[in-house]
């Protein structure tokens, strides 16, 4: 869990047993001096849907996508370079091609769309792929 996920600690709430944030306090370690949470004041004006709710469900993330590039022509990895590389920016564009950073689903579709647009019509599958929680 990372250190900046912020925690809930409304007991009361009718959706505590699927929320990612009220399970998630249950697995703070006694040894930490110091959590984030969301404000319990504002928590106690929540009626309905709550805003900050997150789901507990695993997401199924994608981790690289180099051999999926090795299907490509030259002509249509270099396209597909140039427009990933400008809607995520260079260095985060090499991150998830190599795996070093997870791809959530909307960013799949995304890479599948943008290789549908250069002709991709077989789209092959992402080189890996993890379930976990959406932090």
């Amino acid at each position: 869990m990372p250190k900046t996920f912020r925690l809930c600690v409304k007991t009361d709430c009718p959706r505590a047993a699927e929320c990612l944030r009220s399970i998630a306090l249950a697995m703070v370690s006694p040894d930490e001096q110091s959590i984030q949470v969301v404000n319990p004041a504002y928590l106690a004006t929540i009626e309905g849907d709550c805003p900050v709710f997150r789901s507990a469900e695993k997401v199924r993330y994608a981790r690289g996508f180099v051999k999926m590039l090795s299907g490509l022509t030259v002509a249509q990895a270099n396209i597909l370079r140039q427009t990933l590389e400008h809607d995520f920016g260079h260095a985060r564009y090499f991150r998830l091609r190599a795996g070093d950073r997870l791809i959530d689903p909307a960013t799949q579709e995304h890479i599948r769309q943008a290789m549908a647009r250069i002709g991709v019509t077989d789209l092959p599958d992402f080189d890996a792929y993890v379930e976990e929680y959406d932090w």
